[in-house]
């Protein structure tokens, strides 16, 4: 039997210092988070930060969750994912989190292929610099069709920002991943055994064609998903455990105590 262990931890909108909004300081949720995963018996593989890192793609935030994050992965052995959200600054984003130049400034995709152990991570940098909408370039497609065609032992998570399912919060609804029907074709009859997005701020789960989709909570704030006209902020944190056994995922929130 295979078995994997991911967490996802999205949206966590850090700022340089203090409050993002009234009730929510990002940082410290962050750091509860991180205490739970350190101080459980849980010994993860992988965690994936799935986008919208730093509130305003600010340098220093990402400095503080680089530190956060170095120490979680000295205490439990996982790797880390860095993934780009609509809120994060491409440019500062490599430069701060992956060591790395943009090689053709910030409007370049940042796609990577992460191993742990024989279960393959791909993530693809869903932003467009400036909105908050989402999309994939012609070109992501065909570098993901192209990693596809040689399966992984264990199987392929695909993650994402920007989710390829729909909302019941109308405004998000019109802000997810633009032609989700293009991804759905790429991955038909692959190894991928689940997309994970984040983005809402409001777990949700669907289908995209014969692949599950994760929508994960925020670690930030949670959306209000019983207001269908309006997008409400209320205080809120939570992130998700991933269990891939033998290709299969299963997916658990986990709520962080405020």
């Amino acid at each position: 039997m295979s078995r994997h262990l991911l967490f996802q931890l999205s949206d966590l909108h850090l700022v340089a210092a203090g409050w993002l909004r009234p009730g929510v300081d990002p940082l410290e949720n962050l750091d509860r988070a991180i205490e739970l995963i350190v101080t459980s018996p849980s010994r993860p593989d992988g965690v994936l930060l799935t986008g919208d890192l730093a509130d305003t793609g600010d340098a220093t935030a990402y400095g503080l969750l680089l530190e956060r994050v170095e120490r979680l992965s000295a205490a439990t052995g996982a790797g880390a994912v860095f993934i780009p959200g609509n809120h994060d600054e491409r440019a500062t984003f490599g430069r701060r989190l992956l060591g790395r130049e943009q090689p053709d400034g910030s409007d370049t995709p940042i796609d990577q292929v992460h191993w742990f152990g024989e279960l393959r991570v791909i993530s693809l940098d869903t932003v467009i610099p400036g909105v908050d909408d989402g999309r994939l370039r012609d070109e992501q497609l065909s570098f993901l069709r192209d990693e596809l065609a040689t399966p992984a032992p264990d199987g392929t998570v695909l993650a994402l920002h920007h989710p390829p399912v729909s909302s019941p919060i109308r405004s998000l609804a019109g802000m997810a991943l633009a032609h989700p029907e293009g991804l759905a074709d790429v991955i038909s009859g692959t190894d991928v055994c689940l997309v994970v997005a984040g983005h809402n701020h409001h777990a949700s789960a669907g289908m995209l064609g014969q692949v599950p989709v994760w929508v994960g909570p925020a670690l930030s704030y949670r959306c209000d998903v019983l207001v269908e006209d309006e997008y409400v902020g209320l205080p809120g944190s939570a992130f998700t455990r991933i269990d891939v056994i033998d290709h299969e995922p299963l997916v658990t929130v986990v709520p962080v105590p405020l």
